[in-house]
């Protein structure tokens, strides 16, 4: 799915340029997260050359970290797993029960899209300042299916090193307070019919779909189930695309799946209070996917060659503490050098 031909990038608000610069390092900061990371990266050791699928091990894999439990069918919510009144538990903080109503059940789908579909290769994209110069969006897109990570930018300049395909978009629930000010709703949550008129609703719908639309025709991955909070905005964002007629197909992980995850990753060393938006997607394209690869996951702010890097490809606002983002490289390592998944930290031939 390529992106849509002149489509034009929406440029940042004041509130969103105040927020990024609260989270971007000054210049002496940023050089001396660059030097610190210089050192970091002479302890941490290449990749295995030669990498070679391993199907017996990627297929373990794949059982462990969802414990078992869960198959394409039930890694969603769907209408076939889920029921009016069943309880969803959230998974961050202190879980709480959200009772699913006929209206809730209404927005999950019937069945899960991945159902009965597996790809034979998929790309996950994070958005390392690795991907700079990286010349990777020709291998990117080249893979069947293409994942990527809290709505990053796809303006032109980039195709390049992130390539132009997208078929599955994750966004964080935060984004729609962060981006669009809960629609002009922030302190109620009621349906949204009654907000239509108002020009704060207006503006917030019509950015929101802007930033969309250069994703093209993808699956719209939430994490609705992180606490109730959470919860009201994915739901909030899923009205607004309804009552849009937009035809992006929204979808939200199971939160028991969720907690899963957690689990594996918590029990292999990522001892985080969540693992990333990264991490999570490399685990689920493990469970839609026969090859797994892995594409602007860098934790440091040097390259092996001691080029400076910034934070992502499109700006230099540092990750939450709530992330371990070092020790889950690790872990990515782990598994390249095992041939479930393959990790690429150089450049594309």
């Amino acid at each position: 799915m390529e992106k849509p031909r002149n489509v034009i990038v929406r440029k940042l608000t004041k509130s969103e340029k105040k927020v990024l610069q609260r989270y971007t390092p000054n210049e002496l900061a940023a050089q001396r997260l660059f030097l610190a990371d210089q050192e970091a990266v002479l302890s941490i050791p290449t990749e295995a050359p030669g990498w070679v699928y391993n199907k017996t091990a990627a297929d373990s894999f794949r059982h462990r970290v969802i414990s078992g439990r869960f198959g394409n069918s039930s890694f969603l919510v769907t209408q076939e797993n889920t029921h009016v009144n069943t309880n969803l538990k959230t998974y961050f903080r202190k879980p709480q029960n959200i009772k699913v109503t006929t209206e809730e059940l209404r927005r999950f789908p019937k069945e899960s899209p991945f159902k009965t579909r597996r790809f034979k290769t998929c790309s996950v994209v994070g958005n390392g300042g690795i991907l700079n110069g990286s010349g990777c969006g020709e291998e990117i897109d080249a893979s069947e299916f293409v994942l990527r990570c809290n709505t990053p930018p796809m303006d032109d300049k980039y195709w390049k090193d992130i390539g132009r395909r997208t078929n599955l978009i994750t966004m964080n629930p935060g984004q729609v307070n962060f981006r669009y000010n809960s629609f002009g709703n922030k302190k109620k949550f009621e349906k949204i019919a009654f907000k239509r008129a108002s020009k704060a609703f207006q503006e917030a719908k019509e950015a929101f779909l802007q930033d969309l639309s250069v994703y093209g025709d993808s699956y719209l991955f939430i994490e609705a189930f992180l606490y109730k909070l959470s919860a009201k905005r994915a739901f909030l964002a899923h009205q607004v695309l309804l009552e849009s007629h937009a035809k992006y197909e929204v979808i939200f992980p199971h939160p028991d799946f969720i907690r899963s995850v957690h689990s594996y990753w918590n029990e292999s060393g990522v001892v985080a209070p969540r693992v990333s938006t990264g991490l999570l997607m490399t685990s689920v394209a493990t469970q839609i996917c026969e090859e797994v690869h892995l594409y602007g996951f860098w934790p440091f702010h040097s390259d092996r060659n001691n080029r400076r890097l910034t934070e992502h490809y499109y700006d230099n606002a540092l990750p939450s503490d709530a992330h371990k983002i070092s020790e889950e490289f690790k872990q990515l390592q782990r598994l390249h050098n095992t041939g479930v998944l393959r990790l690429t930290t150089t450049a594309c031939q």
